[in-house]
């Protein structure tokens, strides 16, 4: 026999469970805190992390042990946000999206914001745009909790860590938000969405990806950024350390050369004990490249024209292209650089520290 009691808990738990959807479809969802932290804080610096967890970042170490290289770089970035006594953290951990029953979409990556050492807020958020502009979610987040601090020699730090930026196109970079598109122009438009005020400028970007150490990349970025820390060539599903922003706190006067060279150190020394393939790293410091910055765009743009480039294959040195100007564009930066312990580059001297993708000739590499 069918009780009343039964049928108002059915329609309980079916009101819960819509209830539950329903809070589900917002695009952020925040954890609640039993300490309120002071949102006017005075902070020294600004750190922010972009952790791109939406694809295959699955590699093994020395041991044979598989290892999610994107869940150790948000280890790593939790610990720097939580020494980082007189500044301020933001860390975005944008992982794949997924849908609740295959329809409702959850809120799958997270956002950690963290005030003088502690955590002043933890969001869960989804994309509520298939197809915004790249960056545009993130840095809503990151205007609507920053602590809008008053100091206005404020620094400024942006560390992006994933697979390759492509020059154009860039759509399927997000596994599960193809739409997206993610390319030189993008982020670039995206990183300066982050900026509070017109005129002001990041101390360094941090470039944790293969190949992107580039003519392009640099002519993206120089206009908004003072320091830029990149690889020309492959990192290996390897990540560039960032321990070294601790200096933030026992160095507070270090120039933003000097952090960008302990951070690019620091990775050299570990990459070199770990792998045996090429190791490339280099620091452009953008006060000495905007000297030359009109001859370094005409080269990209002579180089270009010459054909089309074979986007998905590992950089090669730019000094092989017969009309770069080593002479020029050698100044203002610093390269780390170990050819490969076997093949063809292994006798290699050296590394311009730029790199150019190879171009594509009837069909074949030149």
């Amino acid at each position: 026999m069918f009780h009343p009691c039964s049928a108002s808990t059915i329609l309980i738990g079916t009101a819960l469970f819509v209830g539950a959807v329903l809070s589900g479809c917002s695009h952020t969802s925040e954890l609640p805190r039993e300490d309120v932290l002071d949102e006017t804080a005075d902070v020294d610096y600004s750190v922010i992390y972009y952790i791109h967890a939406d694809s295959d970042y699955l590699y093994h170490d020395n041991s044979g042990r598989p290892v999610l290289g994107n869940r150790r770089v948000l280890d790593k970035a939790r610990n720097v946000a939580e020494n980082a006594e007189s500044g301020e953290v933001f860390i975005f951990y944008q992982r794949p999206e997924r849908r609740i029953l295959g329809l409702f979409p959850r809120r799958s990556s997270r956002f950690y914001h963290y005030v003088k050492g502690e955590l002043a807020s933890r969001v869960n958020y989804r994309h509520s745009d298939s197809s915004e502009e790249f960056l545009t979610t993130e840095a809503r987040l990151h205007n609507r909790y920053g602590t809008r601090s008053g100091k206005e020699n404020q620094r400024k730090f942006f560390l992006f860590y994933g697979h390759e930026i492509p020059d154009d196109g860039g759509k399927n970079y997000h596994r599960t938000k193809p739409d997206i598109a993610v390319n030189t122009g993008s982020f670039s438009t995206g990183v300066q969405r982050f900026l509070m005020r017109d005129e002001q400028q990041y101390d360094l970007i941090v470039l944790s990806t293969c190949n992107n150490g580039t003519p392009v990349m640099a002519d993206r970025l120089i206009s908004f950024s003072n320091v830029l820390l990149a690889s020309p060539q492959n990192l290996h599903l390897s990540h560039i350390d960032s321990e070294s922003l601790d200096l933030l706190e026992s160095e507070p006067g270090i120039s933003a050369v000097q952090l960008a060279r302990s951070m690019a150190d620091q990775t050299y020394k570990r990459l070199a004990s770990e792998i045996q393939t090429t190791i490339t790293l280099t620091v452009y410091d953008f006060e000495v490249v905007r000297n030359f910055n009109d001859e370094l765009h005409a080269f990209a743009m002579a180089y270009d024209s010459l054909g089309s480039r074979h986007s998905f294959s590992e950089n090669i040195d730019c000094k092989q292209v017969p009309f770069f100007d080593d002479d020029t564009f050698s100044k203002g930066i610093k390269t780390w650089y170990r050819p490969a312990r076997f093949g063809r580059q292994s006798h290699t001297d050296g590394h311009s520290g730029w790199g150019c993708k190879p171009l594509m000739e009837n069909g074949r590499d030149r």
